[in-house]
C-alpha cells in the first residue's frame, strides 16, 4: 500500500512530459501570390477628360511652341508688332491661342494678359455676336448688366474695332468672381483671317498698360506672305 502513493505522482510527472514533448501543430498560412498587382487604370474618357488635359497630350503629341527667336518684335500670322520692354512672353495653354504675353502689374494690382487669336474669316463670328458672348462673363459692380464701348481704329492699314467692358468678372458657371477688372479686345480683319488681340485683368493694370498697348497695336505692320516657287 505504501507503493501505490508513489506510483500516482510517478505517472503524473510522465503524462506531463509527454504533453510536454508533443509538437504543436502549426496552422498552416494561406497561400500568398508573388505576383505584383498592377493599380488600375484611372484613365478618363475623351468625354469625361478635363478640356485642360485633352489639349496637353494633344500639345505633347503634335507641338511645341518656343519663346520667338526674336523677342523684341511680337509676330502673329502676317503681322508684326514692337515689343513693349516690360512684356514678356509665357507659353500658350490651348492650341487656338497664337501667341500671349503678360502685362506687368503695379504693387496694388494683379498682371494683365494679353491673348492672340486668329481664325479664317469663314470661321469667325460676327462683333456683335461676340460682344454678347464676352458681356455673359461680366457683370456690373451693383450685380446688373455690363455695357460695352466700342470704337474704330486702323491698324496695319486696315480698319479694327476696339471693344472695351468693365466690372466683375465671373468664372465659369458664377463659380467665381473678380471685382473691378476689364476685357479690351482688338479685332483686326484682313482678306482671310481674323485676329482677336485681347487683353484681360485688373481695371488698374490695363489702364497703367494703355500706352504700351496703344503703342504695341499702332506699331503692327502687315508683311506679304512669301510665295513657294514652284
Amino acid at each position: 500500500m505504501k507503493i501505490l502513493p508513489i506510483i500516482i505522482p510517478c505517472c503524473l510527472l510522465i503524462c506531463c512530459d509527454q504533453q510536454q514533448d508533443k509538437p504543436n501543430k502549426s496552422t498552416p498560412n494561406p497561400s500568398v501570390s508573388t505576383q505584383p498587382v498592377q493599380p488600375a487604370k484611372n484613365t478618363p474618357s475623351l468625354l469625361t477628360a478635363p478640356e485642360e488635359l485633352l489639349v496637353e497630350v494633344d500639345h505633347e503629341a503634335k507641338f511645341t511652341f518656343n519663346p520667338p527667336e526674336n523677342n523684341s518684335v511680337i509676330t502673329f500670322g502676317n503681322y508684326i508688332s514692337q515689343r513693349p520692354n516690360n512684356w514678356f512672353w509665357v507659353i500658350p495653354k490651348t492650341l487656338v491661342v497664337t501667341c500671349n504675353y503678360v502685362l506687368p502689374s503695379s504693387t496694388t494690382s494683379d498682371p494683365a494678359l494679353i491673348t492672340i487669336t486668329q481664325f479664317e474669316n469663314k470661321d469667325s463670328e460676327s462683333i456683335d455676336k461676340s460682344i454678347a458672348r464676352w458681356k455673359d462673363l461680366f457683370r456690373s459692380d451693383g450685380g446688373g448688366p455690363i455695357t460695352a464701348t466700342k470704337q474704330l481704329l486702323t491698324i496695319a492699314d486696315r480698319e479694327a474695332t476696339q471693344v472695351a467692358m468693365i466690372g466683375e468678372y465671373m468664372g465659369a458657371g458664377s463659380g467665381w468672381r473678380l471685382q473691378g477688372h476689364m476685357l479690351l479686345v482688338t479685332i483686326l480683319r484682313d482678306e482671310t483671317h481674323t485676329t482677336y488681340l485681347k487683353v484681360i485683368g485688373p481695371q488698374e493694370t490695363i489702364t497703367r498698360q494703355r500706352d504700351a498697348i496703344n503703342e504695341f497695336l499702332l506699331s503692327t505692320s502687315w508683311v506679304e506672305p512669301k510665295v513657294e516657287e514652284e
